[in-house]
């Protein structure tokens, strides 16, 4: 079995040269359907930092999942803890290939609603 990059050399060339580039869409596809799968957000941190992005990427996307303490915190759903992982990776490839976003993440502001 060939082992699969996620990412390509010249990319990895481009970036270590220091010159801007969007991210491939297969490497973003890739890391899509890994989140899709509900893959640990350390381990997506861990690609993220292969890949040489930020380190404010990489701790954004591992960092806790902040949930109000209240009656009904325990009946969230699993799904919507991955949901939020899954909108943090958009948001970071977003600000990859933008300059910079302000980072809204409505999945997360919905375990904070306090009732």
């Amino acid at each position: 079995m060939e082992q699969m990059n996620l990412i390509s050399p010249e990319l990895m060339a481009e970036i270590s040269d220091g010159n801007s580039t969007n991210l491939p869409d297969n490497t973003r596809k890739m890391l899509q359907i890994l989140a899709s799968l509900n893959t640990p957000k350390e381990l997506l941190a861990s690609l993220l930092e292969i890949a040489e992005f930020s380190l404010h990427h990489v701790r954004y996307l591992a960092g806790p999942l902040v949930i109000h303490r209240s009656p009904w915190s325990d009946t969230i759903p699993q799904w919507l803890k991955f949901a939020c992982i899954q909108e943090r990776l958009e948001l970071i490839f977003t600000e990859y290939e933008q300059e910079w976003t302000k980072i809204r993440n409505y999945m997360q502001i919905l375990l904070l609603v306090k009732r």
